[in-house]
């Protein structure tokens, strides 16, 4: 059980830092945009790099968010199907949905990083920095969406302990 304790702790300190990382992102997004702005119409002087740097964080902020909403159970899906099925079948449902979800999770994973090896060399037009930068957001949001899936899995587990503990009751 300490083993299970470390391992939460451990996700609980993740999760707290990817939120953090997640609004510094979108605060220099906005700045970032912001100040674009301001150069482009007030001092009629535009900053070449500005909307690549703010499309860059968008995509970190969001692959990493992805993984935030997963812990939240907040991405869309349709479950009027499975919520029309008894208990016990719902269940099963939501635990093959989840796992479908970390095969798919995975299998992103490994093929971005063979993306990655390839982007390695080629640089962005205006930052110039190595493409495989905005590509790692790939790679890092799924780590992050597996591991959210992997403890949604184990709260269905629990979910499903604690209803039929009430039902011997």
């Amino acid at each position: 059980m300490k083993e299970q304790s470390l391992f939460m702790k451990t996700v609980g300190k993740l999760e707290s830092a990817v939120r953090w990382i997640v609004l510094v992102l979108l605060i220099i997004m906005v700045v970032d945009i912001i100040t674009a702005v301001f150069f482009r119409y007030v001092l009629q002087n535009s900053i070449f790099w500005a909307e690549e740097l703010s499309r860059y964080l968008m995509i970190w902020a969001g692959m990493l968010g992805a993984g935030l909403a997963m812990k939240d159970d907040a991405h869309i899906g349709i479950d009027f199907v499975v919520r029309a099925l008894p208990n016990s079948i719902q269940f099963i449902a939501k635990v093959i949905a989840k796992l479908v979800v970390e095969i798919f999770l995975i299998v992103v994973f490994i093929e971005s990083i063979d993306y990655l090896k390839t982007l390695s060399i080629q640089r962005s037009a205006a930052l110039e920095i190595p493409m495989a930068l905005p590509y790692l957001s790939v790679t890092a949001g799924m780590v992050f969406m597996a591991i959210e899936n992997i403890l949604g899995i184990i709260r269905l587990f629990d979910d499903e302990n604690q209803r039929r503990q009430e039902i011997n009751k």
